[in-house]
């Protein structure tokens, strides 16, 4: 890479936060499994006054989802669960769902594991449309657009097993609930709490010491405010530490939206993901495994939507190919969190700020400038090129 165009980045990102465009941002660029650019700026706290650190601690929200499904996926591997068996078999509270047809409560097909990691369950949210499901999920009072109202993912599965899905299983994508189905599927059949099956078999191999559920006291002054996009002179708080905090006190172990975590680590399992392409010593999971995770899951995409198990697939023009393309792997976070992962060209790149509601820009010109930066590639002596062939486009929903 030529690091003097990734160190132009410095520059814009200053930009942003003197345009108020984002109150802080961090940027982690991971090559070939060195750390060859990182860059902090802006104001982590902004009741405060704290800048941002290098080991600042920052709402992830959605990022979490990729997380909970390598959590599955180890289970999967370990023969603990199976991605095509019936769920029931691990949440009896789903033996008999039905979907609202019509007003009709229809029968379900079997819900998988498969389903839940490729957001294809019939699952949702509720706070979002306006659907007789979502009227019913509203009516159960779940979520609102920020807290969990049931205490533990234990209740939120005895809830939804009495709530109509919106679609059969399988049909198509819909975000909501599955990644949180998902954290209590992995409870179960471990036996262990999903935090501690994290610290246990993620975050301890992984290295990862800054990944919270609930924040501790010890670590608050690493820990700043979320915010809305600026208006009338000032970022509007979401959230802070002090007041009715989301992050405090938890007892809801969100697969789908809980993590707290440093952009280090979360770089450590970003890059994790690489490592088990290439059956690196501690990669979380095999080869064959992550191969599994990123072929699109899909039967029908729209506006070319995929979408793995656990992970978003975009497809980006070569750098050194313009004729080509290649699949990049990526999810975010509704506080403006965003990853990719890129086995092609061995890259992880994570980017962190505090905002609900984040514009676009800032992560389409980092993407630009990194594979700007790229010079043409040669093989690495001592690592073992990472090979990602395979039809990706191919469909494993009937």
């Amino acid at each position: 890479m030529d690091l003097s165009i990734l160190e132009s980045l410095k520059p814009v990102m200053q930009g942003w936060i003197d345009s108020n465009t984002l109150p802080n941002s961090a940027l982690l660029v991971l090559f070939r499994g060195e750390n060859v650019f990182e860059h902090h700026v802006g104001t982590l706290d902004l009741e405060l006054g704290t800048p941002v650190q290098r080991d600042s601690l920052y709402r992830i929200y959605s990022m979490t989802k990729p997380v909970a499904a390598v959590a599955a996926m180890k289970l999967v591997e370990s023969g603990k669960l199976s991605l095509d068996d019936d769920i029931s078999n691990v949440l009896p509270e789903f033996s008999d769902l039905k979907v609202l047809v019509d007003g009709d409560h229809v029968q379900a097909s079997p819900m998988t594991l498969r389903h839940l990691l490729s957001h294809s369950a019939g699952l949702t949210y509720g706070y979002y449309g306006d659907t007789e499901v979502d009227r019913l999920y509203r009516e159960a009072g779940l979520i609102d657009d920020w807290d969990y109202l049931v205490p533990t993912t234990h209740d939120l599965v005895v809830a939804l097993g009495k709530l109509p899905l919106l679609f059969q299983p399988g049909e198509r994508f819909h975000y909501g609930f599955a990644s949180d189905v998902v954290s209590e599927v992995v409870s179960r059949s471990s036996g262990m709490r999903f935090d501690r099956f994290l610290t246990q078999e993620l975050w301890r191999p992984l290295g990862i010491e800054d990944a919270y559920f609930d924040v501790p006291d010890s670590e608050l002054n690493r820990f700043g405010t979320n915010q809305y996009p600026y208006r009338e002179g000032e970022f509007p708080i979401q959230d802070t530490p002090r007041v009715d905090p989301e992050f405090r006190d938890v007892t809801f172990l969100s697969g789908g939206g809980g993590l707290v975590m440093s952009i280090h680590d979360f770089g450590k399992f970003a890059q994790s993901i690489l490592d088990s392409l290439t059956d690196q010593i501690n990669a979380p999971l095999k080869r064959s495994t992550m191969l599994e995770m990123m072929t699109n899951q899909l039967a029908t995409e729209t506006n070319q939507f995929r979408y793995g198990l656990g992970f978003g697939i975009r497809e980006r023009p070569d750098p050194f190919d313009p004729n080509q393309t290649i699949d990049t792997f990526y999810w975010g976070g509704a506080a403006g969190t965003s990853f990719w992962v890129d086995p092609n060209y061995e890259l992880a790149v994570v980017f962190f700020t505090q905002l609900i509601g984040a514009p676009n820009e800032p992560v389409g010109t980092i993407s630009s400038t990194v594979y700007q930066s790229l010079v043409q590639p040669q093989e690495q002596p001592g690592r073992k090129h990472i090979d990602t062939s395979r039809d990706r486009a191919s469909s494993r929903i009937p």
